[in-house]
């Protein structure tokens, strides 16, 4: 390999992460076919019993000359102001290196924001279905907003569906994201745009996490792979919707092979997406029917300490129905239900329902209507 441009792999560095090492590293992965698990596997099989940092210095130490330049994958890192950690490294988050030696360890940990908090708290990953019904979505995001509240950091892989309900309802105490693809990648597009999903979880002090090179597409392999990580990073899985192929899958059998707790939300028994936690439960998962179940399962106390009460935000409903929608929590109501039960012509409520969608007091699915956030009380 050709003397490498130290100051430029130095901006993408992590702090103690020596950028030389990087340097060797990221040109080994750039070769086509070439594996980080094979490359770990290699040097696990050469020294079973090497430190991690070992195990990355023999396989850096095997680069060979001008094999490719990566030149262009330091570059699009920097771009998004990406910082890179490899195994035994300061920045590289102790709860993955807990199963060394483990060739599908990842080889290297490209982040945004702060990966700290991932060892100094506790943490729980939500996990489910993309295709979420109303109801998956509204425990999801109690479940998380009630961990989050107790002082527990979120983490899920970023999809749309359960983990973005989860990410979002989270945001407030902090929460990261799994990516399934590189950073280089808009992905999901929705949550990439610059005032989308992942730049609220930047902004209130979460990270966005990825094993993959930079330009790395979302591949359904790709995007399995990432789900070990997430179950990793975790104290406890839960999950609240899926089918019997749901990737959720995944993530609770590798965190059931770390012997991490999964839990399962069971779910209407003639959906589709009761499958993967009704699978889970009848493997000896443990229910998760509330919050309570959750933070009980993680050792958290139930609450942070409370800041001075504030006033109650006005509502933009009319009377009745912020009180029916918070009864119905987390199950959604359609409008023409909601006219029904309450004897209001729908046309009445559509102006306000709007409203309050705009300030973000409720949510609309294909299934109805509810309230973003858990009622209190």
């Amino acid at each position: 390999m050709s003397q490498p441009d130290v100051p430029g792999w130095e901006q993408i560095s992590a702090a103690g992460t020596d950028p030389e090492l990087l340097s060797a590293v990221v040109h080994r992965l750039a070769r086509p076919g070439t594996g980080a698990a094979s490359l770990l596997g290699a040097a696990l099989e050469r020294d079973r019993h090497a430190t991690p940092g070992e195990a990355v210095r023999a396989i850096a130490a095997a680069t060979q000359p001008d094999v490719t330049d990566a030149a262009d994958l330091r570059r699009a890192w920097g771009r998004r102001g990406v910082r890179v950690a490899l195994p035994g490294d300061p920045a590289y988050p102790e709860r993955l290196l807990a199963s060394w030696p483990d060739a599908s360890l990842p080889l290297i940990l490209a982040f945004r924001g702060d990966l700290r908090r991932l060892d100094r708290e506790r943490t729980v990953a939500i996990v489910g279905a993309r295709r979420a019904t109303g109801y998956g979505k509204g425990i999801a995001a109690w479940l998380a907003e009630a961990c989050s509240d107790a002082g527990v950091h979120v983490v899920s892989g970023g999809a749309v569906g359960i983990d973005a309900t989860a990410h979002q309802a989270a945001i407030d105490g902090g929460t990261s994201v799994v990516l399934g693809c590189g950073h280089g990648v808009d992905y999901p597009r929705q949550h990439a745009q610059p005032r989308g999903l992942f730049g609220r979880v930047l902004e209130a002090g979460g990270a966005l996490i990825s094993e993959q090179l930079p330009n790395k597409p979302p591949r359904p392999g790709v995007v399995r792979a990432r789900n070990r990580i997430v179950a990793a990073l975790a104290d406890a899985v839960v999950v609240v919707e899926g089918t019997t192929r749901s990737g959720s899958l995944l993530t609770a059998s590798a965190a059931a092979d770390r012997g991490i707790q999964v839990l399962a939300v069971p779910g209407d028994v003639k959906r589709p997406g009761s499958g993967a936690p009704h699978k889970l439960l009848a493997e000896g998962a443990a229910p998760c029917t509330s919050p309570d179940d959750l933070i009980e399962a993680l050792g958290a106390s139930h609450h942070r300490p409370v800041r001075e009460a504030e006033p109650a935000a006005p509502t933009a409903l009319p009377s009745g129905v912020h009180e029916l929608l918070a009864r119905r929590w987390p199950r959604p109501i359609r409008v023409d239900e909601l006219s029904s039960v309450l004897d209001v012509p729908a046309a009445t409520l559509l102006a306000s329902i709007t409203r309050a969608r705009v300030a973000g007091e409720i949510v609309e699915g294909a299934d109805g209507i509810r309230l973003a956030r858990a009622p209190s009380g």
